[in-house]
């Protein structure tokens, strides 16, 4: 939290007017030494004068106290991993009633209420049941409300508004999301491109390739995440379950993904695994499980984090100008538990587990702890 330092605060705005402490002193009524011991730190105005003073250098009493209760983002960022590692270790009640102290002391920071509501929604299903589970979804949904109405920041708000429809989703309310999404326009050229064209024009091609391969990773990126809900949509059609898997890992390939964001994979191979399933297709169903096992223990998975490569070799300010600055957001113990869980414990692939392959697959999934 920034400090109170009124004193900083007077000495500025007095020289901004281009007073001196004695023309200050008189108009407040005081004498000069009072001044001058306010803006060395010495003493404080009166309570009373607080408001005179705020009106006489025309900003609020906040602004002339020096406070707002904020967070720098690093400080945010390395709050949000400490509390993601405690939902992982600690008990749930103790990490989330912390989660709604740091929101009472920080209420108008934008940025650490939208971390924490974030914080929330990724670890929400260890809260101990559906309906608790709602309640925090529901809560968090709040914040970024809040977030959306009062911040300020376009870009922060436009995230809120996205997190609060996937909240909907979540929460099984399709036509609320439906209200909040529908009728927002994307615009024809990213913001992006039209910033690398400008910087361009300037002679700044490094900045101009900056803001170009952001804009084509970004968009890489949310096509390459479209393809298993796509997917998911033709389980009664397995000529198009095949179609979609194979342009989703083509455009994987050209942008070389697997070895750039590896997770980005998981969603792909377990969708496809469980249409496999549902076609009664087990032997694509077992190559997809096993090809879900591999990215798992590819070296360069954990920890998981946003990283670029050879051809996206300019993404870094990008990356640590997110939120978490590219950090996953939950801790990798949680998500290595949840990706072995979501294979052993998925009743999708009952019919798959007598088979050996599916042990091997098994055993090898069990030895994570070890193995990763």
């Amino acid at each position: 939290m920034t400090k109170i330092n009124i004193g900083k605060m007077i000495a500025a705005r007095r020289k901004e007017k281009d007073l001196t402490q004695e023309e200050l002193a008189e108009y407040l009524g005081v004498s000069k030494p009072a001044v001058s011991k306010w803006e060395s730190g010495q003493s404080y105005p009166d309570i009373m004068l607080l408001p005179v003073l705020a009106a006489f250098f025309n900003v609020s009493v906040d602004e002339l106290l020096g406070y707002e209760a904020q967070m720098t983002r690093e400080d945010i960022r390395k709050l949000y991993r400490r509390l993601a590692n405690a939902f992982a270790s600690e008990s749930f009640d103790q990490t989330y009633s912390e989660c709604l102290t740091y929101i009472k002391k920080y209420h108008s920071c934008w940025n650490l209420v939208h971390s924490i509501a974030q914080l929330l929604v990724n670890h929400a299903p260890l809260a101990g049941g559906p309906d608790r589970m709602n309640d925090v979804l529901r809560q968090a949904s709040g914040y970024f409300e809040c977030v959306e109405k009062n911040s300020g920041d376009a870009a922060l708000a436009r995230e809120a508004l996205s997190l609060r429809a996937y909240c909907c989703l979540a929460l099984q309310e399709p036509s609320q999301a439906i209200d909040l999404l529908e009728g927002i326009e994307e615009g024809p050229v990213s913001t992006g491109i039209l910033l690398a064209k400008a910087y361009a024009m300037k002679g700044d091609s490094d900045r101009a390739k900056r803001y170009l391969q952001q804009s084509i990773y970004t968009n890489v990126a949310s096509l390459f995440g479209a393809f298993p809900d796509l997917m998911a949509l033709y389980v009664d059609a397995p000529e198009k379950t095949d179609a979609c898997l194979q342009k989703a890992l083509s455009l994987g390939e050209v942008f070389q993904l697997k070895e750039m964001q590896p997770a980005h994979y998981f969603t792909v191979y377990l969708t496809a695994a469980t249409l496999y399933t549902a076609q009664n297709r087990n032997e694509k169903a077992l190559d997809m499980l096993e090809a879900y096992a591999d990215i798992i223990f590819q070296k360069n998975t954990f920890p998981l984090k946003l990283k670029g490569n050879s051809f996206f070799d300019m993404l870094q300010p990008y990356f640590e100008s997110l939120n978490l600055g590219g950090d996953a957001p939950r801790s990798d113990k949680l998500i290595r538990k949840d990706l072995k869980s979501v294979v052993v414990d998925n009743p999708a692939f009952q019919s798959l587990k007598s088979g050996e392959r599916y042990q091997k697959l098994w055993r090898r999934l069990e030895s994570m702890e070890e193995e990763v």
